[in-house]
């Protein structure tokens, strides 16, 4: 073979495996998430908007462990539950079907289980990954990634730097203690906000009343767990406890 030939070749193998690794995107078609960084780790909703969606077409939204340059290369398989379907066709909505037409509510949250493997997306990549539902799953023009952050519910705020010329009177501050049986979160200045906590596994919602409001908890018996306050999706609060 000549050298012109074996140059065509390998130029045609080169181009065969870039349109396998990039398959080629759907025009127009387009996807948007409200919120991407510091989500509440135990647990929280991102709201999926879905534009220019091709006629009688589904896709599957998931929460999944990678990267959107992994995502190029292969599906990701390490997705949290199902996720959700949305589609166009109507006649899919019987059948666990959401409308693309309308913003998807998607549950994520920072550790799972996936193919026997712990994913905690506090300390590897995830994102929301967007692809062809079971229909037609070879059709990878919809293929798309939202990479995501979560919030440390472990880190611990610090506390103010001590001032030597501070007046002597102690104007009350956001705080959390634990005694016995329960957990008490202490929330200033917050009156008529939306305050959620974690005690463990526990989580409350309350409309705080006033501005000087404590919140108690029923907290864990045994082992060691972490307390923490939001408001508005912005962590106030943050303490590890053990029995």
């Amino acid at each position: 073979m000549s050298i012109k030939k074996v140059s065509i070749a390998i130029a045609t193998s080169v181009l065969l495996a870039t349109a396998a690794v990039a398959p080629a995107q759907a025009t127009g078609f387009a996807v948007a998430a409200d919120k991407t960084t510091a989500l509440i780790a135990a647990g929280d909703n991102v709201n999926v908007t879905i534009s220019d969606l091709p006629a009688n077409t589904g896709i599957y939204v998931r929460l999944c462990a990678g990267t959107a340059a992994e995502a190029l290369v292969g599906r990701p398989a390490d997705c949290f539950g199902q996720g959700s379907w949305a589609t166009n066709n109507s006649a899919y909505f019987g059948y666990g079907a959401v409308d693309a037409a309308n913003p998807v509510a998607l549950a994520v949250q920072a550790q799972f289980t996936a193919n026997g493997h712990d994913i905690n997306c506090l300390t590897q990549a995830c994102g929301i990954h967007i692809r062809r539902d079971h229909l037609n799953g070879t059709d990878y023009s919809l293929d798309r990634f939202i990479p995501l952050t979560f919030a440390d519910p472990t880190v611990v705020d610090a506390p103010p730097a001590s001032d030597p010329v501070a007046s002597p009177v102690v104007a009350p501050k956001n705080g959390v203690s634990h005694s016995p049986g329960k957990v008490t979160f202490t929330i200033v200045n917050k009156k008529g906000k939306t305050v959620t906590v974690y005690v463990g596994t526990r989580r409350v919602v309350k409309k705080i009343p006033n501005n000087n409001y404590k919140l108690n908890v029923v907290a864990p018996t045994r082992g060691w767990f972490t307390a923490v306050a939001y408001i508005g999706g912005v962590k106030i609060l943050s303490k590890k406890f053990t029995n």
